[in-house]
């Protein structure tokens, strides 16, 4: 008889204590999913690229340059096709003495030619070369300026976060300026201090607060830079990530002879060389068919003299030559040649350059990404060192001068590491846009 309620009694405990646990569970998701749903409001890089390549103007402008150059090459092949040529006259006539054909005859006349481009000795062939080789040139260029977008805004993101994380750092050194102060109060109201050395922590404390103010207006010139490049509102920037949370990219040395300005440096060869064939066989003349229908009407049946009003029609052959005597054309020839040989040198030039770049920089980033490790050691031991100092300086066996070298210690270590990760970011986005590969033909 007991039992029973003791029974119910421990099921009712025990029903309370699970229902405890879901509770938890509900805690630790909603918790979880918050953090979660907040970092993913972070803009990371590749949001930052996806949006620089949609709303910067300098894209579209690229995309814009590749159409031209394929209406350029319709236009180029349009040459092949005949050409229709369209008149008509509208006259009146009049026989001196007028007095042969009182108040003139009025003759309204027409002509209607088909010419077909038969033979041009190589000209129709080069124009189409030249405009083919245009638009390979501009699909180049885009892919260059879609590079340079990437790495400019890549760069500006890398430095916003930069600005950021100094920012942070510089808070946390005024924190540590402020614990440092305390704790000197503490010595102070033991009577283990005099009253000089607190104004001096004092002092200490307020010089750091014109450093604050300049990283964060550093932070905001970083973000409305950023902002401009992304034609974006300020106000509408989320919140960016963490500068020490980036991922390091991994590079090799590649082949250069497949990068993108290296392709861009010859085609510019292979249109220089089209545009100087193009100049010498302009001295050609040029072979076409014609067809050509001519009415002509008068309001009455007159005839004269020497003057044909009947419908004609004609077809044959048709040679055209223009060679100005004035040297134009040689002076153009010369002028091509001398292009071809430029752009012979500036394909040396980039090839050269952008050889002894990629080299440079991989050796630099490695170089950076060695020393990062000394400097994350250097922030967890200056760490140390500073708690260790703030505990002695709490029991009078460390200085107050000792005290704040500490602390600045750690900043120090803190920004250099900082740097370092900016410029290895950096290094990897020169990388980037150096080793993006050409369109392939």
């Amino acid at each position: 008889m007991f039992e029973a309620p003791m029974a119910y009694e421990g099921s009712v405990l025990f029903g309370v204590y699970m229902l405890r646990i879901p509770i938890f569970f509900v805690m630790a998701i909603f918790i979880t999913g918050n953090s979660w749903s907040k970092e993913q409001a972070r803009l990371s890089e590749q949001d930052i690229v996806r949006i620089a390549l949609e709303r910067n103007e300098l894209g579209e402008i690229s995309r814009n340059q590749v159409y031209q150059s394929e209406l350029r090459l319709k236009k180029a092949r349009s040459y092949l096709f005949p050409t229709i040529k369209a008149n008509g006259v509208m006259q009146k006539l009049y026989v001196i003495p007028e007095k042969r054909l009182p108040g003139g005859l009025q003759i309204n006349q027409g002509n209607i030619t088909l010419t077909q481009p038969i033979y041009a000795f190589g000209r129709l062939a080069s124009g189409i070369n030249i405009a083919n080789l245009d638009k390979d040139i501009n699909l180049n260029n885009m892919e260059v300026t879609k590079a340079d977008i990437v790495k400019t805004a890549s760069q500006l993101y890398y430095n916003a976060l930069f600005h950021k994380h100094v920012l942070q750092i510089a808070e946390d050194s005024i924190n540590n300026a402020n614990r440092n102060k305390s704790a000197l109060n503490e010595r102070v109201s033991f009577g283990r201090i005099n009253q000089n050395d607190n104004l001096k922590m004092q002092a200490d404390v307020a010089s750091r607060q014109p450093l604050l103010l300049d990283t964060k207006k550093n932070y905001q010139a970083s973000l409305e830079e950023l902002a401009n490049f992304l034609n974006y509102s300020r106000d509408e920037f989320k919140e960016l990530g963490e500068l020490t949370k980036l991922e390091d990219k991994h590079f090799s040395e590649k082949e250069v002879l497949h990068f993108v300005d290296i392709q861009m440096a010859q085609k510019k060869v292979r249109l220089a060389a089209a545009q100087s064939e193009f100049a010498k066989n302009d001295y050609n003349p040029t072979i076409s068919a014609f067809a050509s229908y001519s009415p002509a009407h008068t309001p009455t049946n007159v005839s004269l003299p020497g003057v044909l009003l009947a419908d004609t029609a004609a077809f044959g052959l048709r040679i055209d030559f223009d060679f100005p005597l004035g040297g134009a054309k040689i002076y153009e020839a010369k002028i091509q040649e001398i292009g071809t040989e430029s752009a012979s040198l500036n394909l040396q030039r980039v090839k050269r350059s952008v050889s002894k770049d990629q080299s440079s920089l991989l050796q630099q980033l490695q170089t950076l990404q060695e020393v990062r490790d000394s400097l994350k050691r250097a922030v967890d031991l200056a760490d140390k060192s500073y708690k260790v100092a703030l505990q002695s300086f709490r029991t009078g066996s460390v200085s107050q001068l000792q005290l704040n070298d500490s602390e600045l210690l750690l900043t120090r270590n803190k920004i250099s590491l900082a740097q370092n990760i900016l410029q290895s970011k950096f290094i990897e986005s020169e990388l980037e846009r150096i080793q993006t590969m050409g369109v392939k033909e």
